[in-house]
């Protein structure tokens, strides 16, 4: 997957042949892991198993290894010698330094916008954490991919993944009626992207500023009760 819609094509995309080529299986299972990390919720420091994601992914374990060290190496899960790959814990301090990030990406991100028809996004109430969440993060990624820098769709990307989980735990919360509305507001500023600038920053800054307000309080919380509550098991995979 492109990193932004406009990065350049690869060799050969203007041939009879340009079909892409198979996913390797290491890239399948990379992928198959990270939504299994990403959509059903996650237990912090939860043992990923490489036997036990081969068997469920139905793949060997050297593709399961080697998409564990890449997720590893972006820093979405955390290697301990001898002991194997782990899901991160929900740090409160590393989720602050993330915020941090993501905040400066997506600034400098929008002020390199031009004026463009504006997505079709709505928000419901009655939308799912997930979806939710999800829906927050279609428009950080948006922002990203239309600066046309590559790596600020990066930084996002580790972003929107990392802060996936306590979004979902937000917008399970007595704070979703604050979020919905929040991201409606955002969601409407968007109209403006390219031509109101300052008006589109102002709604992005206050909903971050409603997410990262509850960072300590979720953190506190979801380490307390040693997962996050969504679908998933409380066990190894």
């Amino acid at each position: 997957m492109r990193c932004c819609k406009n990065a350049p094509q690869g060799r050969g995309g203007g041939s009879n042949f340009s079909t892409e080529p198979e996913p390797a299986k290491a890239d399948i299972a990379y992928d198959a892991i990270r939504r299994i990390l990403h959509s059903n919720g996650r237990v912090p420091e939860q043992h990923l198993r490489e036997q036990d994601l081969a068997s469920k992914l139905d793949l060997g374990r050297t593709p399961v290894r080697e998409a564990l060290q890449r997720l590893a190496a972006e820093g979405k899960i955390q290697y301990i010698p001898q002991r194997g790959f782990f899901t991160r814990p929900m740090s409160e301090r590393a989720l602050l330094d993330v915020y941090v990030v993501g905040r400066e990406t997506l600034i400098s991100a929008l002020n390199r916008m031009r004026p463009q028809v504006p997505e079709s996004w709505t928000v419901a109430d009655k939308l799912s954490s997930d979806e939710l969440a999800l829906r927050a993060e279609a428009i950080f990624t948006k922002i990203a991919q239309e600066a046309s820098n590559c790596e600020a769709c990066k930084i996002v990307h580790r972003f929107c993944f990392c802060t996936h989980p306590l979004r979902m735990e937000l917008t399970a919360s007595e704070l979703r009626p604050a979020f919905v509305e929040s991201l409606e507001k955002l969601i409407d500023a968007m109209s403006e992207l390219g031509t109101a600038t300052t008006l589109v920053e102002s709604a992005l800054m206050n909903h971050l500023d409603l997410e990262q307000g509850a960072v300590s309080r979720i953190v506190q919380e979801v380490n307390e009760r040693g997962l996050t509550g969504f679908p998933g098991p409380a066990k190894s995979f």
